[in-house]
C-alpha cells in the first residue's frame, strides 16, 4: 500500500495515530482506542502514514478527535494532548466552511466532519479512514480512498 498525494485521516484513526504516538500502551488504556486497536495495528498505521508527503487536516476532524482524545484522565491527557498539539503543528489545516460542509450533498448522511472531509479536493487528497460511509461517498466524488478496517482490526 503506498500513498502518493496528501492523505487525509479521519478523526478515529487520528486518534489512534496521536494517542499510539505518544505512548503505545495507552492504546489499551484510552476509552477510543482499547477493545478497538492494539499497538500492531498502531504501528502498521503508522507506517503508512509516514510515508505520505503531506497530512491534511481541517478544523472539523481537529475538533473531534480533540473531542475524543481528552477522554482520559490525567496525566495521559495532557501527554496525549501535548502530542497532538505537535501533531497539529506539522499537518497542512484545509479550510473547509461549515456552510460548504453542510451544503455537501453527504451532509445528512454522514454529518459536518465527514461532510467536510468529502469536500476536499479529490485531486490533491487521498483519504484514510475505517468508515465504510465516508468511503464509499469519498470514493463515489472521485477520491483515492484506501479503508483501512481490514488492514488494523483483527
Amino acid at each position: 500500500m503506498s500513498v502518493k498525494k496528501a492523505i487525509a485521516i479521519d478523526a478515529q484513526l487520528l486518534v489512534l495515530l496521536v494517542v499510539g504516538l505518544t505512548d503505545v500502551r495507552y492504546i489499551d488504556r484510552h476509552k477510543r482506542t482499547a477493545r478497538v486497536y492494539n499497538s500492531k495495528s498502531f504501528v502498521l498505521f503508522r507506517d503508512l502514514v509516514v510515508r505520505a508527503p503531506r497530512i491534511i487536516v481541517t478544523a472539523h476532524i481537529l475538533t473531534e478527535a480533540s473531542n475524543h482524545l481528552r477522554q482520559a484522565a490525567d496525566p495521559m491527557r495532557s501527554e496525549i494532548m501535548l502530542t497532538f498539539r505537535a501533531l497539529i503543528d506539522r499537518a497542512e489545516e484545509t479550510a473547509v466552511s461549515g456552510r460548504i460542509a453542510a451544503a455537501s450533498p453527504n451532509f445528512i448522511r454522514l454529518g459536518l466532519t465527514d461532510a467536510a472531509i468529502s469536500s476536499l479536493d479529490p485531486a490533491e487528497t487521498e483519504l484514510l479512514t475505517v468508515d465504510h460511509d465516508l468511503h464509499i461517498a469519498c470514493a463515489r466524488s472521485g477520491f483515492d480512498v484506501v479503508n483501512l478496517t481490514s488492514y488494523l482490526y483483527e
